[in-house]
């Protein structure tokens, strides 16, 4: 079962939306791209429990250049509202369960993928100030490539069933107040498995991927 926090303990406390099969999600400040993408996140692992994700940002923006997905604007959450974003102290309405991200330094992505910049954040405990450098983002964006890389890799032996270890642990960190560090680990763990077969390999990583966006079967067929 997915968990965020709650608004008045900050403990994560089971998503139980206020309409059954939807959950409706509110992100105040989309100028900046942290709040975008852990909404974006919050309705990629909604759907993996069945639920409908609408996602409304407080005013326009475009983060497609992250694999964001877009959504209407509006200048009011919605009634009823099951999760909201916003940093700081900026209004959330009467969300149940309320998202805090902290902070995250500016940094240029000039010559590098822009999903690194998304590899980069998920790297981070939303709730942290994300010390983003220009040494850390070519660090993700070199991690990145190199992911793709193995699944390109992969893509070439047979395929075998995924792995239930580690595709459970995964889902569980992102179950568990969008752990996306531990869940990041998990892959890379699982890359590192000398025992998993790379057609096992390939198949978690594809399929996994459809929760962090970061494109990993990008290049398979190039």
């Amino acid at each position: 079962m997915l968990k965020l926090p709650d608004p008045d303990s900050a403990r994560a406390a089971p998503v139980r939306p206020a309409r059954p099969g939807a959950l409706s999600v509110w992100v105040a400040g989309p100028g900046q791209p942290r709040p975008c993408l852990l909404a974006d996140l919050v309705s990629r692992v909604a759907e993996r429990h069945h639920l409908r994700a609408s996602v409304v940002w407080q005013a326009p923006a475009d983060w497609a250049a992250l694999n964001v997905h877009p959504a209407d604007a509006t200048a009011g959450p919605p009634d009823p509202l099951d999760v909201a974003v916003a940093q700081g102290d900026e209004p959330a309405g009467s969300p149940a369960h309320l998202i805090r991200p902290g902070t995250a330094g500016a940094v240029e992505t000039n010559g590098l993928d822009p999903l690194a910049l998304r590899m980069a954040l998920l790297q981070w405990p939303y709730q942290a100030h994300a010390d983003l450098t220009p040494d850390g983002l070519k660090a993700a964006d070199a991690e990145l490539r190199h992911w793709r890389s193995l699944v390109k890799h992969w893509a070439l032996s047979p395929s075998k069933p995924m792995c239930a270890q580690y595709t459970g642990d995964f889902l569980g960190a992102l179950d568990d107040d969008l752990d996306t560090p531990a869940a990041l680990r998990i892959l890379s763990a699982l890359a590192a498995d000398q025992v998993i077969p790379d057609g096992s390999k390939f198949e978690a990583f594809a399929h996994l991927d459809r929760f962090l966006g970061l494109d990993l079967a990008r290049d398979v067929g190039r």
